[in-house]
């Protein structure tokens, strides 16, 4: 039990000096909107992908995305955010792209986010296409919400962070 106590831990940062409220309010009207779309990561047995990713994720744009744990004891109340990306809008790389590359990422973090918690774990996506935007997007939110399985959090919260883990 302790051994599996301690693959499922994950340390959490939550609203350090009130930093939920510094969120650019200049964004606010993007991220708040009802554009964010949702996806289940991986099928039911947690053997492959969500076919609903080939459906319902666009290759036309890029966007921000979230990977989202929910275990759905208590609906709409019992979820964790895990990851914050970016995937830019080009004729190379696109939503539905990055998502299925995640599916064989090897990066540590990710790699236990899919094995372990993989039949709980969500995407929720903003599609769009300013570039600059989706970037501005990225970081503000990775800077406010500080996800557990983000390595690159800014500063200048990333010495503390560090030094508190």
């Amino acid at each position: 039990m302790c051994c599996a106590v301690d693959s499922h831990t994950v340390s959490f940062v939550l609203n350090p000096q009130n930093i939920w409220n510094s969120f650019d309010p200049t964004l606010n009207d993007i991220t708040k909107s009802g554009a964010w779309k949702e996806v289940k990561f991986l099928n039911n047995e947690g053997t492959d992908l969500n076919d609903q990713i080939s459906q319902i994720v666009p290759t036309n744009k890029g966007g921000v995305y979230v990977f989202v744990i929910k275990g759905g004891i208590i609906p709409n109340s019992h979820e964790y955010i895990m990851y914050i990306g970016r995937v830019q809008s080009t004729p190379y790389q696109n939503l539905r792209k990055r998502f299925r590359e995640y599916y064989t990422d090897n990066r540590p973090f990710i790699r236990k986010m899919r094995i372990i918690w993989g039949r709980d774990l969500y995407i929720r996506f903003l599609p769009l296409t300013d570039n600059e935007i989706i970037k501005k997007i990225e970081t503000e939110l990775i800077r406010v919400i500080i996800p557990p399985c983000n390595d690159d959090v800014p500063e200048p919260i990333r010495q503390p962070v560090k030094a508190a883990f």
